[in-house]
């Protein structure tokens, strides 16, 4: 009989205890202090901090857009936006990003349009946040026009994929600005010329 009451005190010790413990771990659980749940907390928190990386960022965004991509040497990303290739200079240790829209215009060195592409490009950069430049490459005979800008890039940044977008649009626009201006140059080079040559 001693045994008896002896074996349902320990047990109900037992059960006590157990209840206390699962008790203490709910409760704690509620107020996100356990061990456990700080423990996932700081994992959670880890990935967030590598995703937001400009690098990291980029590649998911870049996918989120439907960019297939291609990883080129020193940091470089090379993809197709509405079919013009660019390519992205970026790394997790600079909240900066550079793209390139290279080669995206030619003409030929002897011909009037390269002199009027110089001077369009040059005009353009005067009023657009995206930079042009051209290359001139003697042994082929070409003039090329290529674009670049530099962006700040990190998960401070409000829907990334949006931003990402209308940088990648503001090239074409570029594109266009730069067209433009080709064309004003050239008119205003043949009225020149039919004025001189009336006179």
């Amino acid at each position: 009989m001693e045994h008896g009451i002896a074996l349902i005190c320990f047990l109900f010790i037992v059960v006590a205890y157990i209840a206390g413990r699962v008790g203490f771990g709910v409760a704690n659980d509620k107020d996100g202090t356990s061990g456990h749940g700080a423990a996932n907390d700081a994992v959670d928190e880890a990935i967030r901090m590598e995703d937001a990386k400009p690098r990291n960022l980029l590649l998911k965004t870049l996918e989120d857009i439907g960019c297939q991509y291609e990883m080129v040497e020193d940091d470089g990303i090379v993809f197709k936006y509405q079919g013009e290739t660019f390519q992205i200079n970026a790394s997790n240790d600079s909240a900066f990003i550079w793209i390139y829209d290279l080669a995206w215009g030619q003409v030929g060195l002897s011909t009037p349009e390269a002199e009027l592409l110089k001077q369009a490009i040059n005009k353009v950069n005067e009023y657009t946040a995206v930079t042009s430049l051209y290359t001139i490459d003697q042994e082929h005979g070409v003039v090329t026009a290529h674009c670049r800008v530099v962006i700040y890039f990190t998960g401070n940044i409000e829907a990334p994929g949006n931003y990402l977008r209308s940088v990648l649009n503001s090239f074409f626009e570029v594109h266009r600005f730069v067209k433009n201006e080709m064309d004003k140059l050239c008119e205003r080079a043949e009225r020149i010329e039919i004025k001189g040559f009336s006179q």
